[in-house]
């Protein structure tokens, strides 16, 4: 359970490559992680924690929530 009312957020491009982070504020969303910056498509890599193989190109200003617990 969370103590406070609001989770922590931040945006991909101020994650640093390796940091997990969740789509969903929800304990059953799937966490991800943050790779490298792709310049040519001007967006962030990421994958699902558990399978590297599932990439993501992801906005830098997308909204993450991070400081959980799995």
């Amino acid at each position: 359970m969370r103590t406070n009312d609001e989770a922590e957020t931040a945006t991909v491009r101020q994650l640093k490559k390796g940091d997990f982070f969740r789509l969903n504020d929800s304990e059953t969303a799937p966490v991800w992680v943050r790779d490298e910056y792709i310049p040519s498509a001007k967006k962030f890599s990421t994958h699902l924690y558990d399978d590297v193989n599932h990439e993501r190109l992801r906005k830098g200003e997308t909204t993450v929530y991070v400081e959980f617990t799995f």
